[in-house]
C-alpha cells in the first residue's frame, strides 16, 4: 500500500501546477486524471526537482518492505504513465529524463509558490528548515535538579534558555544556508547558456522572440559570459541535431557540458487564464539541479517582453552579479529591443539568416523588422553593417543615421556600438570608432564582439601588434568566427610574423572555418612564402566557395602586374569584373575596376586606366570611386581635375580619418609632382605619419602609398638618400604590400635613389632585385624600358 506523500504546496511547472492537498494535476487550468502511484512519483520529483533519484529512494518512500510487488517493473510503470500524461518523450524530455544506471531526474524548472500568493520558489534554504530539534536537544536543560525555584523565576529561566536555544537554532540554520549557498557560486569567466524558450501557449510568436529578449537582456551583464547563439549551433549540429531541433531539456544540458560552461538558463511561457506566465530559471550544467528561479506574470501579450525583462535582470542578480551593475547596465528590454513582438520576431529571423546564409540574405529580414517598427533602433544598426558589407555605402549611412538618432532607445553596449557604427560609415573617424570600441572592450571584457571590433579598426590604423592581441582574446573567448582568424593571421603577416600566420591558418582550416577570406589571406601568406604551389591550390579551391573565385582572381591580377605582366593583370581583372557583375554585385564589380584603373595609372597606362574608371564610373558613384578618379587625374597630370575631386572630397568628409590624413595628402602631392613642385609635394606628406601602415578597406593594395609617394618627391626634389630611406620601407614592410604592384616599383625607386645619391654598387643590386620579380615583364612598359636602358647605363660606367 502506498505511504502518500506529504506536502502542503502548490508546484508549477510548464504548464502544469500540482496541489499536493488536493491530489490535483492541472493543465493551463483543466484539471487531468493521473493514477495514484504516477502522482506520488510525480510528488516526489517535484520535492526534489534537479537531483538524481535512484531505484532505492523510490521503494523507500513508496512501497513499504513488506508489499510484496514486482518493484522494478512497477516504479518504470508508474514514471511511463507519467509521462504519458505530461507528453514527455524518454528520447528526448522536458520533463523526465533517465539517468542510465542511476536513475530518473526532474529537470525542468519547478516554482513552489504558496497556496494563496505566487512569489517564486527561494534558492536559499529558509530558516524554519534548519533541523531545529537535534540543536536544542544539545542545549542545556530547562530545569535542572535543584530545589523547585519561585515561579516568576522559573519563568524568567525558562524564557532566557528557550531565546538561547532559538539563538542556537537560528545560527545553526545561517551556517547550514551558508554551506548551502556556497556550494555553488558563478564567476565573472564562466560560460551561461541560453536555452530556447518552452513555449506551451500555441502562440508561434513567442518561440524566437523570446529568447533573442533575453539574449538582448543577459548580454547587458558586463559580468556574464554568454555563449553566442553561432557557437551554440555549431556544437548543437556536432551532437547530431539539426538546426531545427530547439535546444531545451537534456539536450541544452549536454550541450552546456560539452562547452565547459556551468549554468543553462531556461526560460518558458504559458498561459494563466487570460495572463501569460513567464519562468526563468538557472540550472546548473553538471548536476542539472535548479539554483535560481524567477517568475512574472503579463496581463497581455504587448506587456510579455516588458515582463521579461524585469524577471531576467532579477535572474541575473541571482546569479552574482551586483546590484550597481545590474542598475548602471540595464535598460527597459522593450526600449532597447522594441515592443512589437513581430518586429522582434523578424529581427531574430534576421540575426539567424545572417549568419546562416550570409548578407543578401538577411536584408528582407531585417527590412520586414523595420516596417513593423519604424523606430527599432537595433534594426537599423544591423542593416546598415549589412549594407557596408556589401559595398552599398550610401545605404549604409542612411541606415546608420537613423540608428544613431534612436540610439537611446537600446541598451548600453549597443549604443556604444551605434556610436562606433556611426563613426565608422558616417564621420568615417575611424580613429574616433578605435575609442569607442576600446571602452566597449574594457566594460565587456568578455565580449568577442567587442574585442572583434576593437581589433579590425586598429588593423585599419596600422596598429597590428594591439589588433593580434586583441584577436587571440577573442578567439580564447568564441573560436568559432572565420574572419577572427583571418585578421589575427593578417595582423601578423603585417608585423611579418609569417610562421605564426601559418598556424594560425592550419587552426582556421582545423575547425573547418576555410572561407572565401581565409582563402584569399592564404594566397597572401604563400606569396610572402613564395610558395607558386599553394597560391594556385587556394585559386582553385575558390571555386567552390560562393563569391570567392572573383575575389582570388583579382589577387593573381595585382600579381602578374608586380611581376611586370600588366597585360595579363588586366585580362584576369576583366574576367573578374565579369563575374561579380554577373552576380549582380555592381559595387564589388566597380572597385575592382577602379583599383585595375589606379594600377594601370600608377604603370603610366593612361589609355587603360581612363577605360576601366569610365566603367567603374558607370556602375557606381560611390566614396571609393571618387578617391580612384582624384588620385587617377593627379597621377596622369590632370592637376585641375584631381584638385577639384579632392576639394569635393574634402568638403564631403571634413573628419574623415583616411580622407584627411592618407588620400587627401597623396593626392595633392601627386598633383605637385605632375607640376614640377618637388619641394611643395613632400611637405604635403609629413615625415612619419602612424597611418604610414594603414590598411583600410578602400586602402587595399594602396597600402603605404604615403610612403612610397613621399619618396617619389624626395627623388624628384634630388634627395636622393632620403628618397632611398622611403623606397626601402616599402620594401622592408613586405607584410602590408604583399603583391601590390607598388613592392616591386619600390626597387625602382631605391635604384635610382642610389644612383643620386652616388652608391652605384648599391644601386646595380636594386635593379637586379627589381628584374628578378619582373619576370618576364611587358616589354612595350615604359618603366620596363626605362630601368633596363638605365641599368645598363649604370654598367658601363661602372
Amino acid at each position: 500500500m502506498l505511504d502518500p506523500v506529504k506536502s502542503p504546496a502548490v508546484y508549477r511547472f510548464g504548464v502544469f501546477a500540482v496541489s499536493a492537498e488536493s491530489r490535483e494535476l492541472l493543465r493551463q487550468g483543466r484539471q487531468i486524471k493521473i493514477q495514484d502511484q504516477p502522482f506520488e512519483v510525480l510528488l516526489l520529483f517535484l520535492e526534489h526537482p534537479g537531483e538524481i533519484l535512484d531505484r532505492q529512494f523510490f521503494r523507500e518512500r513508496l512501497w513499504p518492505g513488506d508489499t510484496y510487488v514486482d518493484f522494478a517493473q512497477s516504479l518504470s510503470t508508474a514514471v511511463t504513465k507519467l509521462r504519458q500524461v505530461l507528453g514527455d518523450d524518454a528520447a528526448n524530455p522536458r520533463f523526465i529524463e533517465t539517468v542510465p544506471r542511476h536513475g530518473y531526474r526532474f529537470i525542468a524548472p519547478v516554482f513552489a509558490p504558496t497556496q494563496n500568493t505566487h512569489p517564486p520558489l527561494a534558492i536559499e534554504p529558509a530558516v524554519s528548515a534548519a533541523p531545529a530539534v537535534p540543536v536544542v536537544a544539545d542545549a542545556p536543560p530547562l530545569v535542572d535538579s535543584a530545589p523547585a525555584k519561585p515561579a516568576g523565576k522559573r519563568i524568567k529561566r525558562t524564557l532566557l534558555w528557550a531565546s538561547v536555544a532559538a539563538g542556537i537554532v537560528l545560527l545553526a540554520a545561517f551556517f547550514v544556508w551558508r554551506h548551502q549557498r556556497s556550494t555553488f557560486v558563478l564567476a565573472p569567466k564562466d560560460t551561461v547558456v541560453l536555452a530556447d524558450f518552452e513555449n506551451s501557449t500555441g502562440e508561434s510568436i513567442f518561440n524566437d522572440s523570446l529568447h533573442q529578449a533575453l539574449i538582448v537582456e543577459m548580454a547587458q551583464s558586463p559580468v556574464l559570459h554568454i555563449l553566442s547563439d553561432r557557437s551554440a549551433a555549431i556544437v548543437y549540429r556536432q551532437m547530431g541535431h539539426s538546426p531545427d531541433d530547439r535546444m531545451t531539456g537534456r539536450t541544452v544540458l549536454e550541450l552546456c557540458r560539452r562547452v565547459g560552461a556551468k549554468v543553462v538558463v531556461q526560460g518558458s511561457i504559458s498561459t494563466l487564464g487570460t495572463s501569460y506566465l513567464i519562468g526563468l530559471a538557472g540550472i546548473r550544467c553538471d548536476t542539472g539541479k535548479p539554483i535560481a528561479h524567477e517568475q512574472v506574470e503579463a496581463a497581455r501579450a504587448e506587456e510579455v517582453i516588458d515582463a521579461l525583462g524585469k524577471t531576467a535582470a532579477k535572474l541575473r542578480a541571482r546569479l552574482g552579479e551586483s546590484l550597481p551593475s545590474i542598475q548602471k547596465y540595464n535598460a527597459p528590454l522593450e526600449l532597447a529591443t522594441t515592443s512589437s513582438l513581430d518586429a522582434l520576431k523578424m529581427y531574430s529571423q534576421a540575426l539567424s539568416t545572417w549568419d546562416a546564409k550570409g548578407d543578401l540574405a538577411s536584408l528582407p529580414y531585417f527590412n520586414k523588422a523595420i516596417e513593423l517598427d519604424p523606430e527599432f533602433a537595433m534594426a537599423y544598426g544591423g542593416l546598415a553593417t549589412v549594407h557596408n558589407n556589401i559595398g552599398q555605402a550610401d545605404l549604409a549611412r542612411d541606415d546608420m543615421v537613423k540608428a544613431f538618432a534612436l540610439r537611446a532607445r537600446v541598451t548600453e553596449a549597443e549604443r556604444a556600438s551605434i556610436e562606433a557604427r556611426y563613426y565608422l560609415y558616417v564621420t568615417e573617424e575611424v580613429d574616433k570608432a578605435a575609442q569607442t570600441y576600446a571602452v566597449l572592450a574594457t566594460e565587456y571584457p568578455d565580449s568577442a564582439g567587442s574585442l572583434n571590433h576593437l581589433a579590425t579598426a586598429e588593423l585599419k590604423l596600422g596598429r597590428n601588434e594591439e589588433a593580434a592581441d586583441h584577436l587571440r582574446k577573442a578567439i580564447q573567448i568564441d573560436p568559432t568566427r572565420a574572419v577572427t582568424y583571418g585578421n589575427l593571421a593578417l595582423s601578423l603577416m603585417h608585423l611579418n610574423r609569417l610562421d605564426e600566420a601559418a598556424s594560425v591558418l592550419a587552426e582556421a582550416d582545423k575547425r573547418g572555418l576555410r572561407t572565401g577570406y581565409w582563402l584569399q589571406v592564404n594566397y597572401w601568406l604563400a606569396f610572402l612564402n613564395g610558395n607558386q604551389q599553394e597560391m594556385e591550390r587556394s585559386v582553385l579551391a575558390s571555386a567552390s566557395i560562393t563569391g570567392a573565385k572573383p575575389i582570388l582572381m583579382s589577387e593573381e591580377a595585382d600579381t602578374e602586374a608586380y611581376h611586370g605582366r600588366y597585360r595579363n593583370a588586366l585580362a584576369l581583372t576583366l574576367t573578374a569584373a565579369g563575374l561579380m557583375e554577373a552576380a549582380g554585385d555592381k559595387e564589388s564589380t566597380a572597385s575592382c575596376l577602379a583599383r585595375a584603373a589606379m594600377r594601370e595609372a600608377e604603370a603610366g597606362n593612361a589609355a587603360n586606366a581612363h577605360s576601366l574608371l569610365t566603367r567603374a564610373k558607370s556602375l557606381s558613384s560611390d566614396k571609393f570611386i571618387q578617391l580612384s578618379a582624384a588620385l587617377i587625374s593627379s597621377q596622369l597630370g590632370e592637376t585641375r581635375q584631381a584638385l577639384a575631386l579632392s576639394e569635393a572630397l574634402n568638403k564631403q568628409y571634413p573628419h574623415g580619418t583616411f580622407i584627411q590624413n592618407f588620400w587627401l595628402p597623396v593626392i595633392r602631392a601627386k598633383a605637385e609632382l605632375g607640376r614640377g613642385h618637388a619641394l611643395q609635394a613632400a611637405s604635403l606628406l609629413p615625415s612619419s605619419s602612424t597611418l604610414d601602415p594603414a590598411v583600410a578597406d578602400e586602402v587595399g593594395s594602396n597600402a603605404l602609398l604615403p610612403t612610397y609617394v613621399r619618396g617619389q618627391a624626395y627623388l624628384a626634389g634630388g634627395d636622393g638618400g632620403r628618397a632611398a630611406a622611403e623606397f626601402r620601407k616599402v620594401i622592408e614592410q613586405r607584410g602590408i604590400v604583399v603583391n601590390s604592384p607598388l613592392g616591386s616599383l619600390a626597387y625602382l625607386g631605391l635604384a635610382r635613389s642610389l644612383v643620386l645619391a652616388g652608391r652605384p654598387d648599391q644601386a646595380e643590386q636594386a635593379y637586379r632585385d627589381l628584374f628578378s620579380r619582373w619576370n618576364d615583364p611587358d616589354a612595350e612598359l615604359n618603366q620596363v624600358r626605362e630601368a633596363r636602358t638605365e641599368m645598363l647605363r649604370l654598367a658601363k660606367s661602372q
